[in-house]
């Protein structure tokens, strides 16, 4: 004697892309972590029919402990420190360069504990580490720029500037 087999469900998302099949277990978490909205039409292998999920009656009971005030507040893994202060770092280190270089660090080292805790902050770290390699790019080429400066000597610093002046007064090319 066979077990009755569980419905399966398949969900028709604002993207327009089908996820599933799910069984209902994971279509009630999709729920409380609003994944699924009630306008949403969810599809059923018990009936084969797409119906708005606030229609599905198995999800009714789920509905309702949604909207009871004193049901527990849904709450998904937490937000990696480390990622968040890459992402901060890594905004002075665009302004001022050093502080790039330890947002970088931070950045990488986010993305490690986020693998493997499954916590949320993968955007924040990798913007940390893109826009702290920009930030040391640009110490660098600032760095460049004032020894190429340098080198010129008063002469070539005074040509340089009268070069500029004379290019910035010519009307533009149209």
């Amino acid at each position: 004697m066979t077990e009755p087999q569980q419905p399966s469900y398949r969900i028709r998302a604002g993207d327009n892309r089908e996820y599933g099949p799910v069984d209902f277990a994971t279509l009630e978490r999709w729920l409380r972590e609003a994944r699924v909205r009630p306008t949403m039409p969810v599809w059923s292998s018990a009936d084969n029919m797409w119906r708005p999920a606030r229609e599905r009656q198995e999800l009714s009971a789920v509905f309702a402990a949604l909207c009871d005030p004193n049901a527990p507040p849904v709450v998904g893994p937490p937000v990696n420190a480390m990622a968040v202060w890459s992402f901060v770092l890594c905004q002075f280190g665009l302004c001022c360069t050093l502080p790039a270089i330890p947002a970088i660090i931070c950045g990488f080292i986010s993305l490690s504990q986020i693998r493997q805790r499954g916590e949320r902050g993968r955007a924040l770290a990798v913007s940390g580490i893109i826009l702290g390699v920009c930030g040391l790019a640009m110490g660098a080429l600032l760095v460049v720029y004032m020894v190429v400066l340098a080198r010129l000597g008063p002469e070539g610093q005074q040509q340089l500037l009268q070069e500029m002046l004379r290019q910035m007064q010519q009307p533009p090319v149209r």
